[in-house]
């Protein structure tokens, strides 16, 4: 029977089990370099380098293995671990012989003289965890994704219930006027000025019930990516012209006469011909006006009109002298179905949709909408729109 217990068969038996082992073990001097006295074979797989390139640092220190930022770390971890002879346990980064980068565990334990009691060397196994870690770190992000997703889902759920509460009573108030007007004009006795009226509310309230049909379905659009701008010549002059004549125009129709437009006549560049949609450029500056007319009780509402000095963008700058917008507002006020006044009134009603379609229109030109903040007497906002000369 084969002596199994001889020196040479134990020393044989115990290379096979540490090179069947995932990670390699090593003993290794404690200095600055780690040198290594002996490491087993799976330090190739590991590291990519071999046993006899570690060993006593002939190609490369172990040291220079870890990654730099763990470095001084570890040599404080074990000069700790040393002094309280306890077993070190760490993760870190090691670069290996290719240039990849894994991550490893390590533990590892000091050898001392049994007699003086005097650190002769370390002694420890290092695996690749890299696996293990990626499988964590995606966990992780496929969490925070998760969260992010039930956190939108909120906010939409919330947006959706308050959309539909806006929507109803946007949607009851013209209805209700309609079919009550429609009944009085089938009643009898009606003078000509009473069915006049009637017929002009009716006229009112279906146009504003139109308005909102035709304002989500853009909101549809935008959200769809089927809004397309439609890019036509027209001068910077022209296009202010056009745009402070239908504020005006809006300011006539809405019976305000607490509007100032200023600037337009001032412009510089008038003459550059460029690129726009001159309908979205309207309709962003429009429906911000709308607001601001809606919102202002007492005092002006202000167009300010003007071309940059690069004559790169044309802004319109609306002030107005409402209430202004809270924090919570100035954070919302440009997604869509929000409404910076709820509960809802009969002067300020709407969908919540004008500002986000507003921006959308500015962007889809290239341009933008700000909120330049609140003035001390109403809110300010600018639709800035690139000038886009033609070549």
């Amino acid at each position: 029977m084969e002596d199994i217990f001889r020196p040479e068969k134990i020393r044989d038996t115990l290379e096979r089990m540490i090179d069947n082992l995932p990670g390699f073990v090593y003993r290794c001097r404690n200095d600055q370099y780690w040198t290594m006295m002996f490491i087993s074979e799976q330090s190739e797989k590991i590291t990519g380098y071999k046993p006899e390139e570690l060993i006593g640092n002939k190609v490369v220190s172990y040291d220079d293995v870890i990654l730099e930022p763990y470095r001084k770390y570890l040599h404080d971890r074990w000069k700790d671990i040393i002094a309280k002879k306890e077993v070190l346990t760490e993760e870190y980064k090691i670069r290996r012989k290719d240039g990849s980068v894994r991550w490893v565990w390590e533990q590892g334990r000091g050898v001392y003289n049994t007699v003086t009691g005097e650190l002769l060397y370390l002694d420890g196994y290092v695996v690749d965890i890299t696996d293990r870690i990626d499988a964590v770190e995606n966990l992780l992000e496929a969490n925070r994704k998760l969260v992010e997703a039930n956190k939108k889902r909120e906010e939409a759920l919330k947006l959706k219930s308050l959309f539909l509460s806006n929507l109803s009573h946007e949607i009851r108030t013209p209805v209700n006027a309609i079919m009550g007007f429609t009944e009085i004009l089938s009643q009898d006795g009606l003078s000509a000025a009473d069915k006049q009226d009637c017929v002009e509310i009716i006229h009112k309230s279906n146009k504003a019930l139109l308005g909102l049909v035709e304002d989500i379905v853009l909101a549809s659009k935008i959200e769809t990516n089927q809004l397309k701008p439609h890019l036509s010549k027209i001068t910077a002059g022209e296009l202010c012209h056009e745009v402070s004549a239908s504020a005006l125009n809006k300011a006539r129709l809405s019976g305000k006469d607490n509007f100032v437009v200023n600037g337009v006549e001032d412009v510089c560049c008038k003459d550059v011909v460029m690129f726009t949609d001159r309908d979205f450029v309207n309709d962003a500056v429009i429906r911000l006006l709308d607001n601001a007319f809606r919102f202002t009780e007492e005092g002006i509402v202000q167009l300010d009109v003007s071309i940059d000095k690069e004559c790169s963008s044309i802004i319109f700058d609306i002030s107005d002298h409402g209430k202004g917008l809270s924090d919570e507002a100035e954070a919302n006020i440009f997604n869509s179905f929000y409404r910076a006044d709820v509960p809802v009134n009969t002067r300020t009603r709407g969908a919540g949709l004008g500002l986000y379609i507003s921006r959308a229109c500015s962007r889809l030109l290239g341009g933008d909408l700000f909120f330049l903040g609140n003035t001390g007497q109403g809110a300010r906002f600018r639709v800035v729109i690139p000038v886009i000369p033609l070549k």
